[in-house]
């Protein structure tokens, strides 16, 4: 079961990985193969701070799946089901923003925005995969 949860977070880990890389790349040496750099950045957060913020979260998704794959514990069960609940209102509201920001609000940046929408749809599922994997965690290793 284990090998699951942390096959889930090393997919998802992997894909957000990608976003970050790809959207460095187009601050350091743009490629025309990728999207503009407009386009990634769903924000007013000036590009270091992002970025600086999207690699403490690629740490935190690197150590959760090394605890998962070693079996431990990745937060006291107690607190798994709200984890879930608050991973699925972010993952509905991002998906609300991705269709309002495909149809009526594509005039409003932060919701004509889907690179970036679509990565938080990717966290919100890490956090209920991080949430159901506490759910059934083992004690050992708290």
């Amino acid at each position: 079961m284990n090998r699951r949860f942390a096959l889930a977070i090393l997919i998802l880990g992997v894909a957000f990985l990608a976003r970050v890389a790809g959207q460095f790349i187009q601050v350091v040496a743009p490629v025309e193969f990728f999207p503009p750099l407009e386009m990634w950045q769903g924000s007013n957060l000036p590009y270091p701070a992002l970025f600086a913020a999207q690699i403490g979260i690629l740490l935190l998704i690197a150590w959760v799946y090394a605890r998962m794959t070693a079996g431990r514990s990745v937060m006291p069960p107690r607190f798994a089901v709200a984890v879930i609940v608050l991973g699925a209102i972010y993952f509905s509201v991002m998906a609300v923003r991705l269709v309002l920001g495909l149809t009526t609000m594509a005039d409003i940046k932060w919701f004509a925005s889907p690179i970036p929408t679509i990565f938080h749809l990717v966290l919100a599922t890490i956090v209920m995969v991080i949430g159901s994997y506490a759910r059934g965690s083992p004690r050992k290793g708290a």
